[in-house]
């Protein structure tokens, strides 16, 4: 077992990129955002009872303490950095330092690591592990990457540090990719408009723990934005067990999903049904206009994860659960 995490920082405000690319690249600092208020050092902030915080120290605080629990040798993934669909990869050599003095005109990026190993890759290249692909566009402001192992294999693949073994791998992982996309074209053409929400609605209701599925309405004004809503059960033990919703927007696709209006139905959604997750589901293929509205959202709900399950990750997540249903 690996000895080290990995960890992603989402995408940056279009402007702050250069700052942080360069950072990277130039300086071999990584910098995390969410310090734009003078004296946000966490060292002094975690001293801080959470009732004596200010406001703008609580959203800083709550958005990066995590930081304080990397760890020399861990990762630091920067997505869609320098560029969409991109990632700078990191690896940490240094403690976390804050530094409250910053270059002009930059007004945030003062949490801050020294690293190495810097190099950019792309999330879809056929050489990153399909899994590993799929975390690498998750929408929040930092999240651990709980695959490891397919990360040292990307990485080794990408860096052309290969075996036989693993080169085979990234051929047969390729051709699953290609497999996967077909599959998604298929399951679209054969369910085309509400008969695409009926299949997903009886998935959901063979995943383990939902307890209840909810067809909504028929249409954008009468379903408040959710073709779906996903009642579920979580918790360690019975007893401390509690029910959370999930609400689900589901748009037919071919080719690419250019259109957001997906992003604003699923905003009112969660504000409707006082959701505690939310999730588009889309046949088509991610695009750079879908993903930013995706990412705007995400820091405007920044306490609601939310997801975006697109193309060949609808594949994977129908032949995991629904194989039955569509079979059926």
């Amino acid at each position: 077992m690996s000895d080290y995490n990995v960890y992603a920082y989402n995408k940056p405000a279009d402007e702050l990129i250069p700052f942080i690319y360069d950072s990277l690249t130039k300086d071999h600092i990584s910098r995390y955002l969410y310090s734009y208020i003078p004296n946000c050092d966490l060292n002094r902030l975690k001293d801080i009872p959470w009732q004596k915080m200010e406001k703008a120290e609580k959203d800083c605080w709550s958005h990066a303490h995590r930081l304080l629990d990397f760890k020399k040798g861990d990762w630091i993934l920067h997505i869609n950095v320098p560029e969409y669909g991109k990632v700078t990869a990191a690896r940490i050599v240094g403690e976390y330092t804050y530094q409250e003095k910053l270059p002009s005109p930059w007004e945030d990026g003062r949490y801050t690591f020294t690293v190495e190993d810097v190099f950019t890759f792309d999330r879809n290249d056929p050489r990153v592990h399909p899994y590993l692909s799929s975390r690498l566009k998750l929408q929040r402001s930092l999240w651990r990457i709980y695959c490891v192992d397919e990360f040292e294999r990307s990485l080794k693949l990408l860096r052309g540090d290969t075996t036989e073994e693993i080169s085979e791998n990234h051929h047969l992982i390729q051709e699953t990719n290609e497999i996967l996309e077909k599959f998604a074209q298929r399951v679209q053409a054969n369910n085309p408009g509400k008969r695409l929400e009926h299949l997903m609605a009886g998935i959901f209701r063979e995943i383990p723990g939902v307890t209840d599925v909810k067809e909504n309405g028929s249409g954008w004004g009468t379903d408040y934005g959710a073709d779906l809503i996903v009642s579920y059960r979580t918790g360690v033990i019975p007893e401390l067990e509690n029910e959370q919703t999930l609400v689900v927007q589901i748009k037919s696709y071919e080719g690419e999903h250019w259109n957001t209006e997906a992003v604003e139905q699923l905003k009112t959604a969660i504000g409707k049904f006082h959701a505690s997750m939310g999730l588009i589901i889309t046949t088509g293929k991610r695009t750079e206009a879908l993903e930013k509205a995706f990412a705007d959202l995400s820091k405007e709900i920044k306490d609601t994860p939310i997801y975006l399950m697109a193309d060949s990750e609808l594949a994977k997540f129908i032949m995991r659960y629904g194989m039955d249903v569509l079979l059926s």
